[in-house]
């Protein structure tokens, strides 16, 4: 019999496990794809794809690293492009031999040439730092397979003519034949003529690698040459683009999803977040573990036992087990209020319930404060609940104070827009769970609201794509789910990134993100970087 029970329970628990792996896989909105190539000179590439879910033929962007970079680091890079319904590919080439980086480049070409998830009129090449010099070099001397656009990271540039003397230029020279190429005269062989794709060159303002100014120099000559040039500068930071890396790699991924695909682009698109929504649900994963229990009971009660000889209770053993009886039962009863009642909509019988049973004593004060608030009309209890409970709790553990006026208006409340002048905007209030998970960990060390703001801007960034196109969502959970708005809901969603971490936050007159530092209310500042 013992044995029997160590089956059932061995396979129960197997399946569960198995059920959740599938179910984990299933909501990963990405498909990686590991693979090693042989290039002519016998050699070996390894590379790495990362495609969005569903499977179709996507536009590619084909990333090469900088000096030290190897597939593993280049793991969220992929991914903050990838976001974006990008296929984006990465290879560890030979950072070297440059004769090795031209045959593992042309035999990575060739198969994604043959590849069902490729859309080979829309390629992209992104390189950063060494990578960049190596893809500018390689589309210069093989105009035939120029991709639609070449993106330049950090790159080497184009020395000044002041600069030639430079010991670290003239080293750069050396290492990669973009500066030969460029230095030809226009029309000649292996000039400027050769180079047709348009390009996006991106530099940080401080870089200590490359100096800006020859990136600068690289924007004019090729300005010059009729070549299609977009220059962008990212402020304060170095090359290593710290800290705004995933901010610029989003900002890319936008630029080359626009320019592949167009306009358009933005009317079909699909966040990672839809996908993870409109996936399956858990418990259809256990059924084959439910199946099992239930069989498994059966064949555990297939063979009786013979039954045990009765025993008479004594009176205050029938006392205990009714008493017992009685807990449980209670414990039911408040388990369910616990969590079926909050499900329900707002009326004044769950009010009513919530005083008794689901509100904290200390939470008492701001749960009558939203509660005279006239916005909760088809609102259910639970969205009320969250703002009191979560906005409470992370008020004892922001490292800042504020008083109890601004931290109602300005924090607790989950009124951004006021719904009567703008039916557009936000109505729905159910956002401050997700934006607290997603923003609460990054600033739980900062000081001061003014750090903890610029942080909360980044990364929000980093997740939200901004656009101008009609029909764009204004509400903050439609805009989070599906991580696209117009400059307008951007705003609106930033004051509750800042709310959802304690930061009071409000629209000023003209519908800017603005935040309380302790003292005045200043600008929520964008991220530096900001397309």
């Amino acid at each position: 019999m013992a044995r029997r029970q160590n089956v059932i329970w061995g396979g129960l628990i197997i399946l569960l496990f198995l059920s959740a792996l599938f179910w984990a896989k299933e909501r990963n909105p990405f498909s990686r794809k590991w693979f090693t190539l042989k290039t002519a000179d016998h050699g070996s590439l390894k590379c790495v794809a990362v495609l969005p879910k569903p499977m179709r033929r996507y536009p590619v962007v084909i990333y090469a690293h900088g000096f030290g970079g190897n597939l593993m680091d280049d793991g969220n890079n992929l991914r903050q492009m990838a976001e974006l319904g990008l296929a984006t590919v990465s290879l560890e080439y030979d950072q070297t031999n440059e004769a090795a980086f031209t045959s593992q480049f042309e035999t990575l070409l060739r198969y994604l040439g043959r590849q069902k998830w490729v859309k080979t009129n829309a390629i992209a090449w992104v390189g950063f730092s060494r990578g960049a010099n190596r893809m500018l070099d390689f589309a210069l001397r093989h105009s035939e397979q120029q991709p639609q656009l070449l993106v330049q990271l950090s790159g080497a540039g184009l020395p000044a003519e002041a600069d030639r003397s430079n010991t670290n230029l003239l080293k750069l020279q050396r290492e990669t034949m973009t500066t030969r190429h460029l230095a030809a005269p226009k029309g000649s062989d292996g000039g400027l003529i050769n180079l047709h794709c348009p390009i996006l060159l991106i530099h940080a303002e401080q870089d200590e690698v490359f100096p800006i100014e020859a990136t600068k120099q690289l924007a004019t000559v090729l300005q010059t040459n009729g070549l299609p040039v977009t220059f962008k500068t990212i402020p304060g930071v170095y090359h290593n683009l710290n800290p705004e890396g995933e901010v610029v790699f989003r900002y890319i991924g936008e630029y080359c999803l626009t320019h592949l695909i167009g306009r358009d682009a933005w009317q079909n698109y699909y966040s990672i977040a839809q996908w993870r929504a409109e996936a399956p649900s858990f418990w259809l994963f256990c059924l084959p573990a439910v199946a099992w229990a239930v069989g498994g009971i059966a064949w555990s009660r297939y063979r009786k036992p013979v039954p045990p000889e009765k025993i008479k209770l004594r009176r205050y053993e029938i006392a205990l087990r009714w008493l017992a009886l009685f807990l449980a039962s209670w414990a039911i009863v408040l388990t369910a209020v616990h969590l079926i009642t909050p499900c329900f909509q707002i009326n004044d019988t769950t009010l009513a319930i919530a005083r008794w049973f689901l509100v904290q004593p200390k939470e008492r004060g701001d749960f009558e404060y939203l509660v005279a608030q006239p916005i909760w009309a088809g609102q259910k209890l639970k969205t009320l609940l969250e703002h009191v409970e979560l906005a409470g709790y992370n008020r004892e553990l922001i490292n800042w104070q504020l008083d109890d006026r601004v931290y109602q208006d300005y924090v607790l409340s989950p009124t951004i827009v006021p719904s009567t002048s703008d039916s557009s905007h936000s109505t729905s209030f159910n956002w401050r769970r997700p934006l607290w998970e997603e923003f609460y960990p990054r600033i739980r060390r900062e000081h001061s609201p003014e750090a903890a703001a610029k942080i909360v801007a980044r990364h929000l960034r980093e997740r939200v794509t901004i656009v101008t196109a009609p029909n764009l969502p204004h509400d903050v959970p439609a805009i989070w789910l599906h991580q696209i708005t117009d400059e307008v809901g951007f705003e609106i969603i930033y004051v509750a990134a800042l709310r959802s971490v304690g930061i009071p936050a409000r629209l000023d007159s003209q519908r800017r993100a603005e935040f309380w530092d302790g003292t005045i209310w200043k600008i929520a500042q964008p991220p530096s970087f900001w397309a």
